[in-house]
C-alpha cells in the first residue's frame, strides 16, 4: 500500500503534535519544509517515513515544486505567505489545511478549490479553531430546537497554567513571541445589538470578565467578529464579542510598550555598543538615564509596577544589546524570550470559553462551554496540542475520505467539527457545558 504523504510546511512551536499523530498514529510519510532544519530534526527524532527539506517561504518557486509531492499540505509558516501557499495548492489540486485568519482572498477563492476539487481548511486550530467548532455546534442545536440567539461571547486564551503563573507580566511565550506583539498593533471590533463598534486601539477598551470557576481575567477584542456573523448564522439584531484573555496587568503594560514605541517592528536601528540603558534613555529623548528616564515620561514613580516589570527583564542594565540589529520590538522580545519562556517543569493551559443568550418562547437561558487543557511536564504544551491536533485529525478525515467538503471553508459544518471535537476528547481536550436559566 502507497504511503499518504503530507508537506508540513514550517516547524515551529506549535507543529510537533500533528506531526507524532501522521508518524505514529497514520503511519503517513511527513515531509517537513523549513527555514531551520535543525528544529525538524528535533521534532522527528530520528523517526522514520520522514524527509526534511531545507526551504525559506519566499521561494516559492521551490514550493511549487514540494507541493506535487504531497497529498496534502500542512501550512504552519506566518500568515503574510497563505495567499500564495493557497493558491500553489489549487494550481496542483492539492488539499491545504492552515490554522491562521483567513485573508480575504483565501475566503475568495472558494470556487477556484472546487473546480480543483479540494479543500482548503481555513482557520482550524486553538483560536480561531476548537471556537468555532464549538460554537456552531451549540448554534445548530439552538436552531433545530427553536432557539433565538440574543447574544454570543467567546473567549480565547494561551496563558500560564495557574499554578506556574509567577511573572511578573502574568505571560510566558508557547508560539511566536513577535507574531503576538505584531498583533497587538492590530485594530478589532464587537457587535452591541446589531451594531459593529470598532475599537482602533484594543488595548484602550479592555474590561474584566469574571468566568464561572475560573475566576477573573482582562478581555480585549480579538481581531474582526463580524465576518463571522453570517457563517454563525446569527440575527441582525444579534451581539457578538470574540475576545482574548490575559491575567490582570496585562493591557496597561502593552498599552505603555506602545506609548514607548517599543513594538516597532519597521524600523530597523544599529544596536552594536549601545546599552539596555542607553535604548531605554533614548526612546523617550530625555536628559535623565534608564528607570527615571522613563518613570518622567508616564509621571509615574520610579517603583511604579511598570517600571519593576522592565526592570525585571533587564531593560535599565549597563549592558550591551545582544542583538547586533533590529527593530524596537526585536529588542523587547529577545528579553522576554531569556525570562519569559516556559521552562522544562513548567506547564501552560489553553483556554475556550463561550457564554450563549438563547430565547425560547420568551424563556431566556444562558449556554455556557469551557475547555481548560494543561500542559504535561516534560511533553508537548497545552497551545501546540490544541493548535496542532485540529489540523492532524482533520487532515486524516480528509485523507480517508470522510470529509468530502470542497472549497475554501471553516470548520463549522457538522461533517467536521463532530469527529473532530470527539476525536480530541481523547487527548483530553474537551468542553464542559452548562445550561441555566437567564
Amino acid at each position: 500500500m502507497i504511503k499518504k504523504k503530507i508537506l508540513v510546511l514550517g516547524a515551529g512551536m506549535v507543529v510537533k503534535p500533528s506531526v507524532d499523530y501522521f508518524l505514529d498514529k497514520c503511519n503517513y510519510h511527513v515531509i517537513i519544509a523549513t527555514r531551520t532544519v535543525s528544529k525538524a530534526h528535533e521534532i522527528i527524532g530520528g523517526r522514520k517515513n520522514t524527509t526534511v527539506i531545507q526551504w525559506d517561504a519566499e521561494d516559492l518557486e521551490k514550493l511549487d515544486k514540494m507541493v506535487p509531492q504531497a497529498d496534502l499540505v500542512v501550512n504552519f509558516i506566518p500568515p503574510a505567505y497563505q495567499v500564495e501557499t493557497t493558491k500553489i495548492c489549487i494550481k496542483h489540486k492539492k488539499h491545504m489545511i492552515h490554522t491562521d485568519f483567513a485573508f480575504p482572498e483565501v475566503t475568495a477563492m472558494d470556487e477556484e478549490a472546487k473546480k480543483a476539487d479540494i479543500i482548503i481548511l481555513n482557520e482550524i486550530g486553538e483560536d480561531p479553531g476548537i471556537d468555532h467548532m464549538s460554537i456552531k455546534k451549540s448554534l445548530d442545536e439552538i436552531k433545530r430546537k427553536g432557539g433565538k440567539v440574543i447574544s454570543l461571547d467567546s473567549y480565547g486564551a494561551g496563558l500560564p497554567s495557574f499554578e506556574d503563573n509567577r511573572n511578573p507580566f502574568g505571560y510566558m511565550f508557547s508560539w511566536n513571541p513577535k507574531g503576538l506583539m505584531k498583533s497587538a498593533m492590530a485594530s478589532g471590533e464587537y457587535i452591541k445589538d446589531g451594531k459593529i463598534i470598532e475599537e482602533k486601539n484594543l488595548f484602550e477598551h479592555f474590561r474584566i470578565v469574571d468566568l464561572e470557576g475560573l475566576g477573573s481575567f482582562e478581555t480585549y477584542p480579538n481581531r474582526k467578529c463580524a465576518v463571522y456573523k453570517e457563517p454563525y448564522e446569527l440575527d441582525d439584531e444579534a451581539s457578538f464579542y470574540r475576545g482574548l484573555l490575559r491575567f490582570t496587568g496585562w493591557c496597561n503594560t502593552i498599552r505603555k510598550f506602545m506609548k514607548l514605541n517599543l513594538l516597532d517592528y519597521l524600523t530597523i536601528n544599529n544596536y552594536e555598543n549601545v546599552t539596555y540603558n542607553e535604548f531605554m534613555t533614548h526612546l523617550v529623548n530625555s536628559s535623565k538615564e534608564g528607570a527615571e528616564a522613563i518613570a518622567n515620561f508616564f509621571n509615574i514613580e520610579i517603583n511604579d509596577d511598570f517600571i519593576n516589570k522592565l526592570r525585571w527583564l533587564g531593560f535599565f542594565k549597563d549592558k550591551q544589546i545582544t542583538i547586533d540589529k533590529g527593530s524596537n520590538v526585536d529588542v523587547l522580545v529577545n528579553l522576554m524570550l531569556k525570562k519569559m519562556s516556559y521552562q522544562p517543569n513548567e506547564n501552560d493551559m489553553a483556554l475556550i470559553h463561550d457564554d450563549i443568550i438563547v430565547e425560547f418562547n420568551g424563556k431566556r437561558e444562558k449556554w455556557s462551554s469551557t475547555m481548560l487543557v494543561n500542559g504535561i511536564s516534560g511533553e508537548d504544551s497545552a497551545m501546540s496540542r490544541a493548535v496542532s491536533l485540529p489540523v492532524a485529525i482533520s487532515a486524516r478525515l480528509i485523507l480517508e475520505g470522510k470529509i468530502t467538503l470542497k472549497g475554501s471553508v471553516l470548520p463549522i459544518y457538522p461533517e467536521i467539527y463532530n469527529p473532530v471535537l470527539k476525536e480530541l476528547e481523547e487527548f483530553g481536550i474537551k468542553f464542559s457545558h452548562r445550561k441555566i436559566d437567564k
